[in-house]
């Protein structure tokens, strides 16, 4: 990673290799996956063992510094797959991580702070090429026939009034990203498409955007949200937060927080809503902050989506408590 600053704005450049086909060890998947080696089922001849197949990641990000009470990111990803279309495609045209697919990704992210209002928008889009076997008899090889064309974004705007003393602060948030109607894996699915439309979150996880369940990823979504926080006393912060989780494609599939699939999507499904999600975390601070305890509990109440697809009605839920040191 090269780095360079001025007062007005940073740059950093980087290349980060993410996969070695040659070593036995690499695997192109996202978050929290185990790494696989090479597929046993495609021609040895075209990669297995080869150094030619890497994976890897080129980014080019910046910081402009100059306009006040903003910060401007620009920036750009290139992903470059370089395994066989069937290596790493089994959870079809969502595979996080998908093989064989050079993925161009232009986006930026503007925050704003005036006042008592704050704000923030980023925005993705995506475009490049991308090979899918199909299945075995579909001929496709290696060839990229599918042209990429996905986008997402992240907006929210809140306000803080600092002058009551438990400096109580509500947000509007509003998550977007693009899924595919041919998406769809299950047998009998159809993928015979030119597109894949479904966005690929680079990042391994969303936990701090998308509700603290991690029951939806930065993928085939679509999230309106409201957010409260206040601080009852100088060493306590309450947060609760409200989410109406939906699909963006109703063909697509249901992803969760790791990038993979959470439910596989009926062929015929045309629900979108998963559910409402309600979060409650209470952080307390200790020895000025250097100490902090939180404890929180999350309630999924199920919608249609569920329903439609799963056959049951029943909510989740989820409790978490935690001690961190900050040095």
């Amino acid at each position: 990673m090269l780095q360079y600053s001025t007062k007005a704005w940073d740059s950093w450049a980087g290349w980060f290799r993410t996969s070695e086909s040659d070593l036995a060890q690499g695997s192109p998947l996202g978050a929290l996956n185990t790494n696989l080696p090479v597929s046993g089922s495609t021609n040895p001849t075209l990669n297995n063992g080869s150094a030619n197949i890497d994976s890897d990641i080129f980014l080019f990000y910046n910081q402009i510094k100059s306009v006040p009470g903003f910060v401007i990111e620009p920036y750009y990803i290139l992903y470059s797959n370089r395994y066989n279309s069937g290596d790493n495609r089994n959870q079809g045209l969502g595979t996080p991580k998908h093989s064989n697919q050079t993925r161009h990704m232009v986006g930026s992210r503007i925050e704003m702070r005036k006042g008592n209002f704050d704000a923030w928008n980023e925005t993705i889009y995506q475009f490049g090429q991308m090979g899918d076997d199909g299945g075995p008899s579909a001929g496709y090889g290696n060839q990229k026939y599918l042209h990429i064309n996905a986008w997402a974004t992240r907006n929210w705007i809140g306000y803080t009034h600092y002058e009551w003393d438990w400096k109580p602060r509500l947000a509007f948030n509003f998550d977007y990203a693009s899924g595919d109607g041919r998406a769809n894996c299950t047998i009998g699915g159809n993928t015979d498409c030119k597109t894949a439309n479904t966005f690929e979150n680079l990042w391994g996880t969303n936990h701090i955007h998308m509700g603290y369940m991690d029951t939806i990823g930065w993928k085939n979504m679509m999230k309106p949200s409201i957010n409260l926080q206040f601080r009852p006393t100088k060493n306590d912060h309450i947060e609760i937060w409200a989410t109406n989780l939906n699909l963006a494609n109703t063909k697509d599939n249901w992803y969760r927080a790791t990038q993979t699939v959470y439910v596989y999507s009926k062929t015929n499904n045309t629900t979108r809503h998963i559910g409402n999600e309600i979060d409650i975390i209470w952080t307390r601070f200790f020895m000025d902050g250097k100490v902090s305890f939180q404890a929180g509990y999350g309630h999924l109440f199920a919608g249609a989506y569920i329903q439609e697809n799963l056959g049951t009605s029943t909510d989740q839920d989820w409790a978490y408590a935690q001690l961190w040191v900050n040095f």
